[in-house]
């Protein structure tokens, strides 16, 4: 990437994207969370549209929740029995793949999100762009800048 060319939101994103589909559990994508060592699941319908997105506040409240009413002993049986479809958000902002990545940023800013789903043309899923990528060009520059 030279400094000619505006660095896009394609640049650093994720291009290998760990999915769930809607009729899977709370279980399912906190297992996934767990051994992928990642915080946000975009979850998909039938079809392979973005209909959501499961991010780890969501698994911890309702784990809590369940602590709470339950114990912690049948935490794991409990999760299996929600789906998806009546804890993800919905509302779920994107970005195109094309985005300059000061208009990422500032997105990431103004909206307080910790991942966002990148959409190509037709609306597909083909990367998400986390606050860890930012941490790593920032790495990466500031790096190459101390030299």
């Amino acid at each position: 990437m030279t400094s000619s060319e505006q660095a896009t939101v394609a640049n650093i994103m994720s291009r290998e994207v760990v999915t769930l589909r809607l009729e899977q559990t709370l279980h399912d994508g906190n297992e996934l969370m767990r051994e992928h060592r990642i915080r946000h699941l975009p979850v998909l319908d039938e079809q392979g549209h973005l209909v959501g997105l499961l991010d780890q506040k969501v698994v911890l409240k309702e784990a809590l929740r369940i602590a709470d009413n339950f114990g912690s002993k049948r935490l794991s049986h409990h999760l299996k029995r929600i789906s998806l479809n009546d804890v993800i958000s919905r509302e779920v902002l994107t970005l195109s793949i094309d985005t300059p990545l000061v208009d990422a940023g500032q997105k990431f800013l103004a909206h307080r999100q910790g991942a966002l789903p990148v959409l190509d043309a037709e609306g597909h899923l083909v990367g998400i762009l986390s606050s860890v990528d930012f941490v790593r060009l920032a790495v990466a520059l500031l790096d190459t800048s101390s030299s």
